[in-house]
């Protein structure tokens, strides 16, 4: 088995881009937003899979929580 390529040696670069993600699906402009501010403008691509429980970035997941369901 051979080891996981990662996605900056796969996509191609596009002039000018502060970032890229390769996402589950078209995300929402609010989206793109709050990824603009997690992401930095160094152009590189990151991997987004959003489900209803967690997201997946980058291969470290988040879990989605709301403020009552913390301790």
């Amino acid at each position: 088995m051979s080891a996981m390529r990662d996605i900056n040696e796969i996509m191609p670069r596009v002039p000018n881009m502060r970032w890229g993600a390769l996402t589950n699906y078209r995300p929402t402009p609010r989206r793109v937003a709050e990824m603009s501010n997690i992401f930095p403008a160094n152009g590189k691509w990151h991997t987004v899979f959003d489900e209803d429980d967690q997201v997946i970035i980058d291969g470290k997941r988040v879990w989605k929580k709301n403020a009552e369901a913390w301790t």
